[in-house]
């Protein structure tokens, strides 16, 4: 277990490349309702198989959690992940979780993949809709496309600054990269 504050800043944001169409959401909600035939249903389940999309709410499938949040955590900033100078600072909720995409829960866990619901309270940032629209249960994402990250403003620039260094040093070292992150630029 991995609580936010064991986790450098510079990590503290969640990261996607997916949202969910209508139709992906459906087909979400079926798949689940269908492996939980023989299990026992809790208030998460119960929430998110009943659920139906309201005007401000996004269904975002989050890669590797950096820590362990609750639900109901806030965050207030979407960036660019390959460039951070294209960011947007809009207040958000998360308010489901579907640990995996199959078990919804109450919780985000580190380390995992999620299908997490966003609620935003000025209506979905149009930043949003550059992800890819899933509208399987499989990956139909094309050669390239855009990747999201979902952090607070007061850890953003700290993110951004580590990211684009990141990309420098890919740029002049190639997958050697990594070692040297602690190095001036």
């Amino acid at each position: 277990m991995r609580n936010e504050e064991d986790c450098p800043k510079t990590e503290r944001f969640l990261f996607s490349d997916t949202y969910l169409s209508e139709k992906g959401i459906k087909l979400s909600q079926d798949a689940i309702i269908k492996r939980f035939t023989n299990r026992n249903k809790n208030e998460f389940y119960q929430k998110y198989i009943s659920w139906k999309r309201n005007e401000n709410e996004i269904t975002i499938f989050t890669m590797h959690t950096y820590a362990d949040l609750k639900l109901n955590k806030e965050f207030d900033c979407i960036f660019n992940y390959d460039n951070p100078d294209e960011f947007v600072f809009e207040k958000f909720t998360i308010t489901q979780s579907i640990y995996e995409g199959w078990i919804p829960t109450d919780t985000v866990d580190d380390g995992h993949k999620h299908l997490l619901v966003f609620s935003f309270e000025n209506g979905i940032p149009k930043i949003l809709f550059k992800l890819h629209k899933e509208e399987t249960l499989g990956d139909t994402r094309p050669k390239t496309y855009t990747k999201l990250g979902f952090c607070n403003q007061k850890h953003f620039e700290i993110i951004a600054n580590n990211l684009k260094k990141r990309y420098l040093l890919k740029e002049k070292y190639g997958l050697e990269y990594w070692k040297y992150i602690g190095d001036e630029i």
